[in-house]
């Protein structure tokens, strides 16, 4: 795990530093004024007022206000973590049972900036579990995704150009079961790079956007020297990379409703090299506020990759736990 979770690590922080950037360097400081400025020396005496701050040009404070009122109107940024728990414990029980304890670990991150006519959205979904039965250690969750939308308005009727960046990998060893400690997957095996160029319909404040891409480069990674002579998750055997171009789509829905107290979050991906069955995945994700910090959440995907395996993939789960929010508007 520690080999390949550097690469993840410093990933991240090129992302948020990239962020950082973007967030700050658009608000110029305006140059104050002076009086006199351009106005020669008589007899070789410099005049005191050139060296004299005119408040009639420049008011710091009001610069300051200026500066964050269009850092908040061109940023949104939210952060969200949660933890979710869950135990069952026997002693002497005579009708038996297993010792269990499950813990899932959950972090959302979005950062939109739009200025003019450019805009990009920045997003990160991490989860992380891990359940003990009978002091026997096994990860079941485990996942990082993480997506970036640039765009370019096109006029007012809700259409832009956009670029699309999509990643997915891991941050851990994963094996085929509790009693069958077979290695199946680690960090970047596999790991998927999606890279598109297309057209996106996003109206001004609905809660759904479609970005329909002619031109997609899809790659599968398997960068585990363990692994890639394996021939795992569409990738031939002996080869670490798999890479295909086609068309794909790309679809999102974000809605908050019941007072802001519950929110439905849900993206559709699918691809296709117009040779084989195309590969979809659609994430699901409810959280309803049941106070300041605690929650419920429900999530589900659906995922079909024919290379990985003939049948749709599933996963859901349903959780109750603290919750922490940050949203700057």
């Amino acid at each position: 795990m520690l080999r390949g979770a550097k690469y993840v690590v410093l990933f991240l922080l090129a992302m948020v530093a990239s962020e950082s950037a973007m967030a700050q360097y658009t608000i110029r400081r305006a140059q104050p004024q002076r009086e006199d400025a351009g106005v020669p020396a008589l007899g070789g005496i410099t005049r005191n007022k050139v060296d004299t701050l005119s408040n009639d040009y420049y008011d710091h404070a009001a610069w300051v206000a200026e500066r964050n009122r269009q850092r908040r109107e061109r940023n949104l940024f939210e952060i969200e973590g949660s933890f979710q728990t869950s135990a069952l414990q026997f002693e002497n029980w005579t009708a038996g049972g297993d010792n269990t304890f499950s813990g899932l670990a959950t972090l959302f991150v979005h950062h939109r900036y739009k200025r003019n006519k450019f805009a990009h959205d920045l997003t990160i979904n991490a989860r992380y579990g891990m359940n003990y039965i009978d002091k026997t250690p096994f990860k079941n969750v485990d996942e990082l995704k993480i997506s970036e939308v640039m765009s370019w308005d096109m006029h007012e009727g809700g259409w832009s150009y956009s670029a699309t960046l999509g990643f997915r990998t891991q941050f851990g060893d994963g094996f085929a079961s509790r009693t069958d400690q077979t290695l199946i997957s680690a960090v970047l095996s596999p790991g998927y790079l999606d890279v598109s160029v297309g057209f996106t319909y996003a109206p001004s404040g609905a809660p759904y956007k479609l970005t329909l891409s002619p031109i997609s480069g899809n790659m599968i990674t398997m960068l585990d020297d363990r692994l890639y002579e394996q021939g795992l998750n569409g990738v031939p055997a002996g080869k670490r990379v798999f890479s295909s171009i086609g068309p794909s789509i790309n679809a999102s829905f974000d809605k908050k409703f019941w007072g802001e107290r519950a929110r439905y979050r849900s993206t559709l991906y699918a691809f296709t090299n117009l040779t084989s069955p195309p590969t979809v995945r659609w994430d699901n994700w409810f959280d309803l506020s049941l106070s300041k910090y605690l929650s419920i959440k429900l999530y589900g995907v659906i995922y079909y990759l024919e290379s990985a395996s003939p049948r749709a993939q599933y996963q859901y789960s349903a959780t109750l736990g603290l919750t922490y929010k940050f949203r700057n508007k």
